[in-house]
């Protein structure tokens, strides 16, 4: 069991890695590149309209569940408010363009369209919870690693190469900072989940009648990534569950799993965390049924197979992301660096 407890959570890095490196890539590019007015004015505030465009802004973006994490939290950190960043929070990994693409082929035109619709009402659920909430209880969480000195560098840097540089300090020496350590418990949380959940459960529970709440539950502590998902979901409507339980499969998921959770509530606080978490379950239940009213006789459009082998650029980026965790987390305790910003360099 032990070994293949590490199987499985060697598994999830190799699959997430990429993901987690690219979505602190962008983040960092968004903390030099974008200009910190144009999210303030595009995606700041309570507003719906900022929630609907960083909504939009995710969809087709390819970041799973765990890369999504640090361009969240990059956006909010460069002013995008609170309904905003989980709209982007929720949109992004359910969905990207090569997943609805494999939807297309294995699950047919109908559902590929529904896919995408589903995760863009449950964003803008999700920011509309957030945005009653935080202003109900008149409090927004405050981001954390701050720095002033950091922050003042930005403006000084012109050329495009400093910028890049600037970008990759502020992924590594800030994001990632902040992250690693619920982001390997989280890890090490989805890898035992994933090793005691039983393989029949869906099936068992669906006998019982409870399709829906099977697949939101299986779905939840769960690391799938969307791409991923969408074979398994194919699986499942040909073992016979509805197309709607399956949207509920496909949306609950890639949007949540303990790893997400772990990092949204340390950096967003519990109660935010469980508004996003239980209307974003809301969505995906009502999405389903909604489907199953308007498509409950869909079939498969083929019956194929896929089975996704990590590659080259999986396995190093597992490597770049292990040197990181050890780094932050081992390293550190041996080079202990001032937690004052220095400046002079380029």
């Amino acid at each position: 069991m032990l070994g293949a407890y590490f199987q499985i959570l060697g598994h999830l890095i190799l699959e997430s890695a990429p993901y987690i490196l690219i979505g602190l890539l962008i983040a960092g590019l968004l903390r030099v590149f974008l200009p910190e007015d144009f999210l303030v004015r595009h995606l700041g505030g309570h507003s719906l309209s900022g929630a609907f465009k960083a909504a939009l802004l995710g969809l087709p973006l390819p970041l799973c569940s765990c890369g999504v994490l640090p361009a969240a939290v990059g956006l909010y950190r460069q002013g995008a408010g609170l309904p905003a960043t989980f709209a982007f929070l929720v949109a992004t990994p359910q969905t990207s363009v090569d997943a609805i693409l494999l939807a297309y082929g294995l699950l047919g035109g109908l559902f590929a369209l529904a896919y995408p619709l589903s995760a863009l009402l449950a964003a803008l659920l999700v920011a509309l919870a957030i945005t009653f909430g935080t202003q109900a209880r008149q409090e927004v969480p405050t981001p954390l690693l701050q720095c002033a000195c950091c922050a003042e560098s930005s403006p000084h840097t012109h050329t495009f190469s400093e910028k890049l540089t600037a970008s990759l300090h502020h992924a590594v020496e800030e994001l990632f900072a902040e992250i690693a350590r619920p982001l390997l418990i989280g890890f090490l949380l989805a890898a035992l989940v994933s090793l005691i959940l039983p393989a029949d459960l869906a099936q068992t529970l669906s006998a019982h009648g409870l399709t829906y709440p099977a697949m939101l539950f299986l779905g939840l502590p769960l690391y799938l990534c969307a791409t991923a998902s969408i074979p398994l979901g194919y699986a499942l409507l040909l073992k016979g569950f509805s197309p709607g339980s399956v949207l509920v499969f496909l949306m609950a998921g890639p949007a949540t799993n303990v790893t997400t959770l772990t990092v949204l509530s340390k950096v967003f606080g519990k109660r935010i965390t469980s508004l996003y978490l239980l209307t974003l379950a809301l969505a995906a239940l009502f999405s389903g049924w909604l489907f199953d009213q308007l498509a409950g006789d869909l079939v498969p459009k083929s019956v194929a197979s896929a089975r996704e082998t990590p590659g080259l650029v999986s396995m190093l980026a597992a490597i770049l992301l292990g040197f990181l965790f050890l780094r932050e987390l081992v390293g550190k305790r041996f080079f202990a660096r001032s937690p004052t910003c220095h400046h002079g360099h380029s």
